[in-house]
């Protein structure tokens, strides 16, 4: 006896069109998730280079600031120049410990020197009841090479006493 084969006339390589389709839907919405979630990821590598340089220049600024304290033994970093190097002869120095601290420029520059400057403090002002104050503008900027480039600005000023910075 033989066996009873049928045809099948109606199928045509349906079924393999549609899961191809199906395959290229997935395979697209894969890349473009995969796609979606590295931009994410350099997105908040970004931002945090970005907080970190912003961070340690602000870091430089404030400690540049704590020099202007005249009770301090440390060297000030405040002349009539600019100081490319607020930090020379204070050990250790402020910013070892930061990241990139290598990549960390600081200046300090006068702005303006022996202006007078309203004091409220009868004491510490001369006999026209004006102290002179010597403006300076602290600049820390972070550079790291391809990631990221903060600039922090601080005004400082500092009072003088008939010419004597106090």
């Amino acid at each position: 006896m033989r066996p009873n084969y049928t045809r099948r006339v109606g199928q045509t390589g349906v079924a393999l069109v549609v899961a191809l389709l199906f395959l290229l839907v997935v395979t697209i919405l894969s890349v473009t998730a995969a796609r979606n979630s590295s931009f994410s990821l350099q997105m908040s590598s970004n931002m945090q280079d970005a907080s970190n340089a912003f961070q340690s220049a602000e870091a430089a600024a404030y400690a540049v600031w704590a020099l202007a304290d005249p009770n301090s033994p440390l060297p000030s970093p405040f002349t009539n120049s600019v100081n490319d190097d607020p930090f020379a002869g204070v050990n250790p120095n402020p910013l070892a410990n930061l990241n990139n601290a290598n990549t960390l420029n600081v200046k300090v520059a006068p702005m303006a020197l022996g202006r007078p400057c309203p004091s409220k403090e009868i004491g510490k002002a001369d006999t026209t009841g004006v102290l002179f104050c010597n403006y300076y503008r602290v600049d820390a900027e972070q550079t790291v090479a391809l990631r990221a480039r903060e600039r922090v600005s601080l005004g400082i000023v500092i009072e003088e006493n008939q010419g004597n910075e106090q």
